[in-house]
């Protein structure tokens, strides 16, 4: 077998993420990017959300302040005053605790899955796929948690680059019109080599039916890096992360009248820039692209806005607190970014107000479960669709020029019961507020 070629990952190079202004502003010094202006965010060349030089990473302004751990991310959550607020929670607590709806199902979950805590008799990991009966909609979690759990089949991984590869299939995304081509030139593409045969994913599957509707597809922008697909193994963890909150929002969508709010894993993705109205030819270069994972839509669609009211990011392995932190922070960051300016591109009225937005991320690293939270207001928003030909670091005023702060929570960890239970409370607590933001509220309040 040939030596794997060189694998370029997001931030390559730097140190650590900045977690505040202060060591933001030191890596902007360091590597001499004072002078940079946001129209030069692709002077290092093309690039996507994973693969994003440290210098465009640092031209974005993201500051990551230290992680909370799980304990505190509801409390942080309902104090943005943005999202879910204290009666979601307690709402989610009362279902949850008096087992309404079907809720009583997770605690088999838990016992099939989260590390015994009071007794070392557990059922041995190779016999709970086999225990699926009375778990309804999570009936499929065994099986995913057990081949997620079992490295032998994920043996030997190897992520290389594939130079001047065939032509891209296309792939579903629900944000691009139908009528798109996909790009003549050739594109990297990841590829995740196992020990055994993978069961190769035709396209007969992909052909819709005669009743469905058209399928939307996604094309990569001229000039633009194409960012790199799924792995297997991520494929795997998609389908966790979905069963998981599918199951939990199919149990309290029973008692809506239509469906909201439902989990799914559609590749999605975003573009950052270039500005509608370029004032100069290097605009055109202010532009990167970022594929999510899955997301979950807004229960109310509104004109201009994505239809991800929180987006989803797969990995298939663990996060090392080390070496792969800054990476997977990187990438996050960017596809907060370009998740913000889809939000914003079509709609103009944030400019005749003052006001801070936030963005919802929920992460999946094999078996642990991340939260991060991005907060920005109007004058990231005038940096962002600005000119760009401002500094990234002003002479003037440095303490008071907007930044991108994205706030971890987690992690989750799948095996401890405890952190598995406080993170499906706050999920079922957003899910409260969407069908809240339906009007579809009354029944579960009646439930309770």
């Amino acid at each position: 077998m040939a030596a794997p070629r060189w694998q370029k990952t997001a931030a390559h190079g730097l140190a650590q993420v900045p977690a505040d202004i202060s060591e933001w502003r030191d890596a902007v010094y360091n590597y001499g990017l004072q002078h940079r202006t946001l129209e030069q965010l692709c002077m290092e060349g093309k690039f996507s959300a994973s693969t994003v030089p440290k210098e465009a990473l640092l031209t974005l302004r993201p500051i990551w302040p230290e992680k909370k751990s799980p304990e505190y991310a509801a409390a942080y959550i309902t104090e943005l005053d943005y999202f879910f607020n204290e009666d979601h929670i307690n709402d989610a607590i009362k279902l949850m605790g008096r087992n309404l709806l079907g809720l009583d199902m997770l605690g088999t979950l838990f016992q099939l899955i989260c590390d015994p805590e009071d007794t070392p008799i557990s059922t041995p990991p190779k016999y709970s796929g086999t225990l699926a009966g009375g778990l309804g909609p999570f009936s499929m979690l065994t099986s995913l948690f057990n081949q997620l759990e079992d490295r032998s089949i994920q043996a030997s991984i190897e992520e290389r680059r594939v130079f001047g590869a065939p032509r891209t299939s296309r792939f579903y995304d629900a944000m691009q019109h139908a009528a798109r081509d996909d790009p003549e030139s050739p594109t990297y593409q990841t590829f995740e080599e196992l020990d055994m045969v993978d069961i190769e994913m035709a396209d007969s599957d992909d052909q819709p039916s005669p009743d469905s509707p058209p399928p939307m597809f996604s094309t990569a922008a001229q000039g633009a890096e194409e960012p790199p697909r799924r792995t297997p193994t991520e494929t795997l963890v998609a389908d966790f992360i979905v069963t998981l909150l599918g199951g939990l929002a199919s149990l309290v969508q029973g008692l809506s009248p239509r469906p909201l709010c439902m989990a799914n894993s559609f590749e999605t993705t975003y573009q950052f820039g270039p500005p509608s109205n370029p004032t100069s030819l290097q605009h055109g270069s202010m532009q990167f692209r970022a594929r999510v994972d899955g997301s979950i839509p807004f229960s109310l669609s509104v004109a201009g806005m994505p239809r991800e009211a929180a987006i989803f990011e797969v990995k298939r392995a663990p996060r090392g607190d080390i070496d792969d932190g800054v990476p997977v922070l990187a990438q996050q960051a960017m596809e907060h970014a370009a998740y913000i300016w889809k939000c914003h591109a079509s709609d103009s009225t944030w400019e005749n107000t003052h006001r801070t937005y936030h963005t919802f991320m929920v992460a999946q690293d094999h078996l642990g479960f991340h939260i991060s939270i991005g907060t920005y207001d109007t004058s990231y928003l005038e940096y962002i669709f600005g000119p760009g030909s401002q500094p990234v670091l002003p002479t003037r005023g440095t303490n008071k020029f907007p930044f991108l702060q994205i706030q971890e929570l987690g992690p989750f960890n799948v095996k401890i019961e405890g952190h598995l239970r406080i993170f499906l409370r706050i999920m079922l607590a957003f899910i409260l507020w969407q069908l809240e933001k339906a009007s579809e509220d009354a029944v579960f309040k009646e439930v309770l």
